[in-house]
């Protein structure tokens, strides 16, 4: 599936909605869709809303945490958000639910 993306500013806040599966073969364009939202939009939070993402693999994961680095380097918030419970359960096998800002209010795929 392909995947795409849009892009919502509201503010100093943005949101980043993925479109379709982030793996080894999307997650070059991830990385630039997210460090674009940082560098170019002038927003102080990104969320990254994956709830059309029902796909995820090592190269996603790799991609968001790379992505949530660099935010946090250049003082901008990120954090996912709508996650899919099958993606959700990912991050969370993966030890990264945390650090990519998923709470108990996160859950269920909203």
């Amino acid at each position: 599936m392909r995947v795409t993306h849009t892009v919502t500013v509201r503010g100093d806040a943005c949101v980043v909605r993925i479109f379709g599966d982030i793996d080894m073969a999307s997650s070059d364009a991830l990385d630039t869709w997210l460090r674009a939202a940082v560098d170019d939009t002038g927003c102080r939070a990104v969320e990254v809303d994956l709830s059309q993402t029902a796909f995820l693999d090592s190269m996603g994961i790799r991609g968001l945490v790379r992505a949530q680095q660099y935010a946090t380097g250049r003082g901008v918030a990120m954090r996912c958000v709508n996650v899919q419970p099958w993606v959700r359960r990912v991050f969370e096998i993966a030890g990264v639910a945390g650090y990519l800002g998923l709470g108990e209010a996160d859950a269920g795929g909203r």
